[in-house]
């Protein structure tokens, strides 16, 4: 198994009130972590899909699509 490098960001306070309420609603993710890797994924998607980046090969990270199951964090 690969391992994740962590990335890190400061956010307004207000943006830790909008994570949390988007954990406590549950459907974008587990925790504020969750939440936040949810919206950078679906990003990255986009900008995939607009050609804005090019596509990368999962395996040339040393991954696998079996190893995106790693428990959230808050």
């Amino acid at each position: 198994m690969a391992e994740n490098p962590h990335a890190s960001t400061r956010l307004r306070p207000i943006m830790h009130a909008y994570l949390r309420e988007l954990a406590r609603v549950g459907c974008y993710g587990k925790g504020k972590a969750g939440v936040m890797r949810r919206f950078i994924e679906n990003g990255i998607a986009q900008a995939l899909e607009a050609g804005v980046i090019a596509p990368k090969n999962i395996e040339d990270f040393g991954e696998r699509i079996e190893d995106d199951e790693a428990p959230d964090e808050d």
